[in-house]
């Protein structure tokens, strides 16, 4: 693919790159490190094929991974804009939030910070009384608290699921295979690709071409902001939505 006008806006785990369990296909590629440096998720074949395709695309992820994960993530490389904590940051290509996000993120936070540590609290006393085998902790971005990140089996997540949900009616739920999320309102991914977008039509001299690539049943409102969408084999959208 030629030219620089294109921008990828790319979902990251499950759709670009996934745990050893999860693939499919050998050969495997290394593409993100855990806290001590080892290999912990990897490319197939046909991602990295799809990778050299958009080999001159202008990559930005759009990624529930924190900035600290999104770091240990050595392929593909990023040099543009990023969309971290399921859309809670907007950052450039310095790594910091962009000026008007980062005031608009902290006039949020004050309303939603008690609210994440109160559900946080009913999480951790849920998973102690139903003796489920669940971790639950607040993620920080950039030391800001943006959403409660809950992980174990799938089974047990749809049954906590159902116990917080009718606690977090004005936020985002969000629950795919072994991760569930419970999202502040900030926590966005349409509304911080459509603020990148925004950025990009003004500082671009041509047309901007723009391409999603995403997993989860969250991912479809940016996708749907995009000229043209991908959607990977075995997906959560391609499970639930396609006949």
């Amino acid at each position: 693919m030629t030219g620089t006008n294109a921008y990828l806006f790319v979902d990251l785990d499950d759709s670009l790159l996934q745990t050893r369990d999860k693939c499919r296909h050998l050969p495997l590629f290394g593409a993100a490190l855990d806290r001590s440096g080892v290999p912990l998720s990897f490319h197939t074949p046909q991602q990295i094929a799809l990778l050299d395709l958009f080999r001159d695309a202008t990559l930005i992820p759009v990624t529930g991974r924190n900035l600290d994960a999104l770091r240990r993530v050595v392929s593909p490389p990023f040099s543009s804009y990023r969309i971290t904590s399921h859309g809670a940051l907007v950052l450039g290509p310095d790594e910091q939030p962009l000026g008007a996000w980062r005031a608009a993120l902290e006039e949020q936070l004050p309303l939603w910070s008690e609210r994440l540590t109160a559900i946080a609290g009913l999480a951790h006393r849920q998973i102690r009384r139903r003796g489920l085998g669940l971790r639950a902790r607040i993620i920080e971005d950039l030391g800001f608290p943006v959403y409660l990140s809950v992980k174990g089996p799938p089974k047990e997540l749809e049954r906590l699921a159902d116990d917080l949900a009718p606690e977090w009616t004005t936020g985002i739920v969000h629950r795919n295979d072994h991760n569930l999320a419970l999202l502040p309102p900030f926590a966005n991914k349409a509304t911080a690709v459509r603020h990148v977008m925004g950025a990009i039509r003004a500082a671009c001299g041509e047309t901007p071409l723009f391409i999603g690539i995403g997993d989860s049943l969250t991912d479809l409102p940016f996708l749907r902001l995009c000229h043209f969408a991908l959607v990977p084999q075995h997906s959560q959208i391609q499970e639930c939505t396609w006949p």
